[in-house]
């Protein structure tokens, strides 16, 4: 008897032993620049407009993969982040694994913050860059003003914490042609105006709420709602999207309330108050936006 579970305790023993000697040399001997590659030529069958770049990649128990110093970049432009994470960890889902289907999960550390989401690849049997694919994501905590390729991308300067949740589906070569969903939340900021208003060229807030669709390659603006110690301030209407985001055309129509603080801020010199008083209705200011993100038109009304 004694014997016996001598002999089992020996025999578990091994198998533990075993099982670390495996995770320790897996560890050590893990494939990381053969699978960086693969990514980053499975990124290129995608969408070849894309250039992945990834610093290490490392195994996580269980069963999980992580990325370190991944960015992302236009081809033409290598030098430019697109986006740049400082670890991505990924895992498949534990009963689409175990089915064989595409569903993985994902955890991103970028940019101050975190993005967690799944993401569900079609298993269509066509092109990589033709599987439709869906995916759901939170963000939080994340420094808009860290995002340096913002700037770039929109031609004005944005500060503050964004969160929120975005959903998506569409297919990897065609993203503007996808569907989706968000709801985002900046708080503790500032935003450059397209173009001054009388004496205004930025706004600090406290909070904005944005709510938007995209379909058949147009953002519809349900509600921007901006809450500030001066301004109160709202936005609506649709952005038809241009691969190069700058030339889209923009629909907008919005309001401005200036509040008390506003009228005790250096912003509301007696001269420039005058101004803005010929143009409120009803305590507010109200504008359309046309033109291109590029070369924005606005007009008073």
């Amino acid at each position: 008897m004694i014997r016996s579970i001598f002999k089992h305790k020996k025999c578990l023993g091994y198998t533990l032993y075993g099982i670390l000697l495996v995770i320790v040399l897996l560890y050590y001997r893990f494939p990381s620049d053969a699978l960086g590659d693969y990514l980053q030529s499975t990124a290129d069958e995608i969408n070849p407009r894309y250039h992945v770049l990834v610093g290490k990649v490392r195994p996580s128990f269980p069963f999980g993969v992580k990325f370190l110093k991944a960015r992302v970049s236009l081809r033409e432009n290598p030098d430019t982040d697109l986006f740049m994470a400082e670890s991505l960890l990924i895992r498949p889902g534990l009963w689409s694994f175990l089915k064989g289907e595409s569903k993985y999960r994902f955890d991103c550390l970028a940019y101050g913050g975190d993005i967690k989401g799944s993401v569900h690849f079609s298993d269509n049997g066509g092109e990589a860059s033709e599987r439709p694919f869906t995916t759901s994501m939170e963000l939080r905590d994340i420094r808009i003003n860290d995002y340096e390729y913002l700037f770039t991308l929109i031609g004005r300067n944005v500060k503050g914490i964004l969160g929120g949740i975005i959903t998506y589906s569409g297919q990897g070569s065609l993203l503007i042609n996808g569907k989706g969903e968000a709801n985002l939340r900046i708080s503790d900021g500032s935003v450059e105006l397209l173009q001054p208003i009388f004496s205004l060229e930025s706004v600090s807030f406290d909070d904005v709420r944005i709510k938007m669709i995209l379909e058949k390659t147009k953002i519809k603006l349900t509600r921007v709602e901006l809450e500030g110690r001066e301004i109160k301030g709202t936005l609506s209407g649709t952005i038809g999207l241009k691969q190069n985001f700058s030339m889209s055309r923009l629909a907008l129509r919005g309001s401005i309330e200036p509040l008390e603080g506003f009228f005790k801020s250096e912003n509301g010199a007696p001269r420039i108050m005058t101004l803005f008083k010929r143009r409120l209705r009803e305590g507010k200011l109200s504008f359309v936006v046309r033109g291109t993100p590029a070369d924005p038109k606005i007009r008073f009304i």
